[in-house]
């Protein structure tokens, strides 16, 4: 009986340890999940095609994107990133490959730090963003607001966190 008292004892001290989430600003707990910042960009094209789907004519390879930005010194430093694929989940679907980016967002300190996204033989498009916490709230495309995706249903919160850029 006193080993039953010793181990509901531990599993309610482990419980309340691990109520803090990230959000209420306790700081992280080892059963906490960590959120990574991420930039999420789809680029579509004057007809509403997608540019980052090599199927479409006129769109970008990976080898044919560049992100980059410039380091004290004005050399180029490339930034990681990945196209990730459409998706579809339940009834939620995205029908937009994305350039996606975690380490651009840790890079960025604020509004200020300037990067850079070159797509093909186009000329260098200068980006900028604003990172609130573990969330990129704001991003500027030549100093040109970009909107976030509007075509989500109300409870998606992944499709409504990409930035859609119309070329």
């Amino acid at each position: 009986m006193k080993k039953v008292f010793i181990v509901l004892a531990f599993m309610f001290i482990i419980g309340i340890g691990c109520k803090k989430t990230i959000d209420q600003g306790g700081g992280l707990c080892a059963c906490s999940p960590t959120i990574e910042s991420y930039l999420s960009l789809s680029i579509k094209g004057s007809n509403g095609s997608d540019l980052l789907n090599v199927a479409n004519a006129g769109a970008f390879s990976k080898d044919q994107i560049q992100l980059y930005y410039k380091d004290n010194q004005g050399v180029s430093q490339p930034i990681e990133f990945n196209i990730r694929q459409s998706f579809s989940y339940g009834t939620n679907t995205y029908a937009f490959n994305q350039l996606f980016s975690s380490r651009i967002t840790s890079l960025a300190k604020s509004i200020n730090n300037t990067f850079f996204l070159k797509l093909g033989n186009r000329q260098p498009m200068e980006l900028n963003l604003k990172i609130n916490g573990n969330k990129t709230e704001r991003l500027l495309i030549d100093q040109v607001d970009i909107h976030l995706e509007s075509t989500a249903p109300n409870d998606d919160f992944y499709i409504k966190s990409i930035f859609s850029l119309k070329l």
